[in-house]
């Protein structure tokens, strides 16, 4: 077990061990990491779902899937009785239903929701046919009635590229990261942003296809992305990540947290630093530990029927922290970061 101090209350992250009350099989009392192994080499940037079926869905970065696949997945989606065993359950998008605003087969970081019926997919398209520049990256939203579909995209991206301070063609700030949050009074906000730029909060209209606010800057630029904010006590919650995401076994990425009364900030850590200004704070609450995982991040929030919160993630195996495929599409893809699916439970101590 290990152990750290967020804003006032303990978040206690212990591998191994799955209660009970997580279970819809009783044969799933412990689990090791990583859990994706069953059916995926890679699955970065993990978002997790307890459907209305009863199982639980599990969204990720785009990539091939395994080892020596000359497949890309669009949105690779897996399903779940327990949290812990899992099969591969088709893509989000394929040719026939990709975004038609997308330029590049390039789709990351999905976050899923659900509400009034329908399932929202948020995930970032890195270039698009909005301004015929190089990564011109935007966000987008689809919706399904069921969790594996059938996706149909909004048709304009939610968040339209940003261009940055220069105005020079190509200089775009990163429009990454999406996030959704319905607060407790229904009022629905979305999360975005990356290293260039830094990350924002939005209001979303109540069907959660459209911006009806000007954003706010939650976390500084130059320091934070991955932002995902959940609800506990009279708080709000902002998880981000920070370092290098993807630098093999060199990785130091790893989440952080702060809170606030407001889902627009400021978030503060444990010694009352805002993340939002120039001498950033945030609280540690997962890291590298020096032994095989490296690039602890982006992580997500899942609670189970016993109420039980589990923090999901993605990390590299420092013994092992790159996919090894064939060319696809005459892209040599040696050296893409292979990073599985982890879980870790996930304790509020007031």
């Amino acid at each position: 077990m290990r152990r750290w101090t967020t804003v006032g209350l303990s978040v206690v992250v212990a591998a191994g061990s799955l209660m009970a009350g997580a279970a819809a099989s009783p044969s799933a009392k412990t689990f090791r990491n990583p859990v994706s192994k069953g059916f995926a080499d890679t699955f970065a940037d993990p978002s997790v779902i307890k459907a209305k079926d009863g199982y639980w869905y599990a969204y990720g970065t785009s990539d091939p899937l395994t080892e020596g696949e000359g497949d890309y997945h669009l949105l690779p989606t897996a399903k779940s009785k327990d949290l812990v065993h899992w099969k591969y359950a088709g893509d989000v998008f394929d040719e026939s239903n990709q975004p038609e605003w997308m330029a590049d087969p390039e789709i990351w970081a999905p976050d899923i929701r659900y509400l009034d019926g329908t399932y929202y997919l948020y995930y970032v398209v890195t270039e698009t046919s909005v301004t015929d520049e190089g990564f011109d990256n935007a966000i987008g939203v689809a919706t399904a009635p069921t969790p594996t579909g059938p996706w149909t995209d909004s048709g304009a991206p939610l968040v339209a590229p940003r261009r940055g301070e220069s105005g020079d063609p190509g200089d775009f700030l990163w429009t990454f990261d999406p996030s959704e949050l319905t607060a407790l009074n229904g009022t629905r906000y979305l999360y975005y942003g990356s290293y260039y730029g830094g990350v924002f909060v939005t209001k979303l209209s109540r069907d959660g296809l459209h911006t009806v606010s000007e954003p706010t800057m939650v976390g500084i630029d130059n320091r934070f992305e991955g932002a995902y904010v959940v609800r506990h006590g009279a708080h709000y919650y902002m998880f981000v990540s920070s370092a290098d995401c993807c630098a093999g076994p060199t990785t130091g990425y790893s989440v952080f947290v702060g809170r606030s009364r407001s889902p627009r900030g400021p978030f503060l850590d444990r010694e009352g630093q805002s993340m939002s200004k120039s001498r950033a704070g945030g609280t540690i609450v997962i890291s590298p530990n020096g032994n095989r995982w490296v690039g602890t991040g982006h992580n997500s929030v899942a609670t189970d029927v016993a109420g039980q919160d589990w923090l999901v993630y993605h990390a590299i195996d420092r013994h092992d922290p790159y996919l090894d495929p064939p060319e696809l599409d005459g892209v040599d893809l040696v050296g893409v970061n292979q990073r599985p699916m982890l879980l870790d439970r996930h304790d509020w101590i007031d």
